[in-house]
């Protein structure tokens, strides 16, 4: 089951909304009632991984209040290492003995990958290290910690929240459904469905033919549109995906914390990393970042300033790549915008003027460039699509060309863009303009949202789940 199913959204929601406002009364019975259908949500998704997060949670709250936080964050590593990456080494490995020409090479695992492990082993370690470095206590009630664990509105792909975001709310529950909640929920949860199901699903219809393959497209404009499609697909999916979520949480009286913030929008690459996934920026930020500048400041000193941003910036981009998959194209991603980011700083530091709209036509160009990387399943698949985006396959079949303008696919193409231009793709922004009295966006993302649950068929997967 997964939140964009009719299980989910006509029983599972309903029913659990129901019983947390109709039936409890106290705080304390509503937490113990959430962490039940967190359970129960794992379970009907992801029945067999469903003790790995259990014994993930206990543990990470035994060892913090024992202060074992290099033993917790090796646990919580090792299990996302043996799942996720494992694999991923056993495939280096031979394809470095193959080209050594040494006759060794190891089995790959089957092992499946637990849902929203790389999302919930994230969350272990904030907590590990926030209650390491002293920014609050740790918690001696390990439900409050299980429910902030394994809350299932975020348990499949976030947004990655910290304890102290949460904790506090989970133990202050509210009594009633307010109408404000209602409006907001259903705001976020309308716009995230028809965002998944009628502009995201619609692109990926196409983007899964032979058109997205190596012999599929030959031309300029095909293979610019492949990328801007893909751009699109994955933003409406990842930021639809975020905005039900919230949704769904508003209902309980829980607040997330937002993920995504017109990231189209952003003046600079280092902007851009602040509007898109920012829950994992600013993890990335604070547990990663932060400490890899310390440490090279104490050693190069202050004359290493500028270098040491430098390689924690490229540093710590490859390992948010890395993170997205357990694939060298993914690492590749990550230390290109580690270079874009890069580059900004530099820029800055030199001072070098130019006109703001061609700064942001640069930057623009730079991100949509990057896609190819994270979209290209090898190195084949990249090489040939940067040789046509640059045009050394000439403008495009005709046949092709019209193919594509025709296609279901292309009014989608046209309303993410206009959506994302206007700053009107992001439910936030929409409420915003609700609390100025103008209903009308309102009123229309509640439309498609009925004709999103018209098309939704059967359960629909959301790209960022299989990270």
């Amino acid at each position: 089951m997964t939140i964009a199913s009719h299980a989910f959204l006509l029983l599972f929601l309903p029913i659990t909304v129901l019983i947390y406002y109709g039936v409890l009364r106290q705080p304390r019975h509503k937490m113990f009632f959430l962490l039940a259908a967190s359970y129960i949500f794992y379970a009907l998704a992801d029945l067999k991984f469903l003790p790995l997060l259990f014994l993930l949670s206990w543990s990470t709250y035994y060892f913090a209040k024992r202060r074992w936080t290099g033993l917790g964050i090796v646990l919580n590593l090792a299990a996302l290492l043996v799942f996720k990456y494992l694999n991923f080494g056993v495939d280096t490995f031979n394809f470095l003995m193959d080209s050594l020409n040494l006759k060794v090479a190891a089995d790959l695992l089957q092992l499946g990958l637990p849902l929203g492990i790389s999302f919930f082993v994230f969350k272990h370690i904030g907590y590990l290290l926030d209650v390491q470095r002293g920014l609050y206590p740790a918690t001696d009630d390990f439900w409050v910690f299980a429910t902030f664990s394994v809350y299932f509105p975020q348990i499949s792909a976030g947004p990655i929240s910290s304890f102290r975001e949460t904790a506090d709310q989970f133990q202050q529950l509210p009594n009633q459904l307010k109408r404000e909640q209602v409006y907001s929920g259903l705001v976020y949860l309308s716009m995230g469905l028809a965002k998944k199901v009628l502009i995201a699903d619609a692109l990926g219809s196409l983007l899964a033919t032979s058109v997205n393959s190596q012999d599929g497209f030959t031309g300029l404009i095909p293979a610019w549109y492949i990328v801007i499609a893909y751009a699109m697909q994955l933003y409406f999916d990842f930021s639809g995906y975020t905005d039900m979520v919230l949704g769904v949480s508003t209902f309980f009286g829980i607040t997330l914390p937002p993920n995504f913030n017109n990231p189209y929008l952003a003046a600079n690459p280092t902007e851009f990393w602040e509007r898109w996934h920012m829950s994992l920026s600013n993890w990335f930020k604070y547990y990663l970042f932060s400490p890899i500048s310390r440490f090279l400041l104490r050693k190069g000193g202050s004359a290493w300033r500028e270098q040491s941003q430098y390689i924690a910036n490229l540093s710590t981009m490859a390992l948010v790549g890395l993170w997205h998959g357990a694939g060298w194209m993914y690492i590749l991603w990550g230390a290109y915008h580690g270079f874009l980011i890069n580059l900004h700083v530099w820029w800055k530091r030199k001072n070098i003027g130019i006109p703001a709209w061609f700064g942001r036509t640069i930057f623009l160009l730079g991100i949509v460039l990057s896609w190819v990387f994270f979209m290209s399943p090898d190195l084949g698949y990249l090489r040939h699509l940067l040789m046509q985006m640059t045009g050394f396959g000439g403008l495009g079949d005709s046949n092709l060309l019209s193919q594509l303008l025709w296609d279901s696919a292309t009014p989608a193409l046209f309303a993410a863009l206009i959506l994302s231009i206007t700053g009107l793709s992001e439910a936030a922004s929409v409420l915003r303009l609700s609390e100025k009295r103008n209903i009308w966006p309102a009123i229309l993302w509640g439309v498609l949202a009925t004709l999103g649950l018209l098309f939704l068929g059967g359960e629909i997967q959301f790209l960022y789940v299989q990270f």
